[in-house]
């Protein structure tokens, strides 16, 4: 499987289908791109906010784009990786989880939306209906590709299951939930063996 995107969604919390006030967001993500908080480089700021269950705020990047999205009434930071340049889905999804997981820590290390995030869960996209079509055998390999960057994530006891499998229409999706509760930036430096954010 070679998807041209791939995404991660980690759910606000205690509760993402509470109401959140995005607008905080709209100056953090310009104070991300201003300070180089996020490796790579980091483009412009879209607001959304008016769009019901919408992608919220975007903070467009060259090859990764982060968004407090709203999509399917549950709010939560959505990291797309795009620009893969041939990478295979494993060193993707290992990428796209660690800047999602380094993401979260920057937005509750500063504090100013008063956002928390649960990162013992994650939904995992396939943005790519071609290379990945929402049926069965399509997601049969995405659980036995991804299964070791989940492991290393969150353990051998992490749970996998189907999402979005009630509509077609929808993209190739997973979610994964680990049993132990640890910080955004712990499970990033699991992903990267303990180093910095790359």
């Amino acid at each position: 499987m070679n998807p041209q995107r791939v995404a991660c969604k980690f759910f606000v919390e205690p509760d993402p289908t509470a109401p959140v006030e995005l607008h905080p967001c709209i100056g953090l993500f310009h104070r991300f791109i201003q300070e180089a908080v996020l490796p790579g480089l980091l483009i412009d700021v879209a607001d959304y906010t008016h769009v019901p269950e919408g992608p919220g705020v975007l903070l467009v990047g060259h090859d990764v784009d982060y968004g407090l999205d709203l999509g399917g009434g549950r709010a939560g930071l959505l990291t797309t990786r795009k620009r893969l340049d041939g990478a295979s889905l494993t060193d993707a999804l290992r990428d796209t989880l660690q800047r999602g997981l380094r993401a979260i820590d920057a937005i509750e290390s500063d504090g100013s939306t008063g956002l928390c995030f649960d990162p013992r869960a994650v939904v995992i996209q396939v943005v790519d209906r071609l290379a990945a079509p929402n049926d069965e055998g399509a997601y049969a390999a995405l659980a036995d590709e991804v299964a070791p960057v989940l492991a290393a994530l969150y353990g051998e006891k992490v749970e996998v299951a189907r999402a979005h499998a009630e509509d077609s229409r929808k993209c190739l999706a997973l979610r994964a939930t680990g049993q132990e509760r640890e910080s955004a930036a712990d499970l990033a430096n699991r992903l990267t063996g303990g180093e910095g954010s790359g």
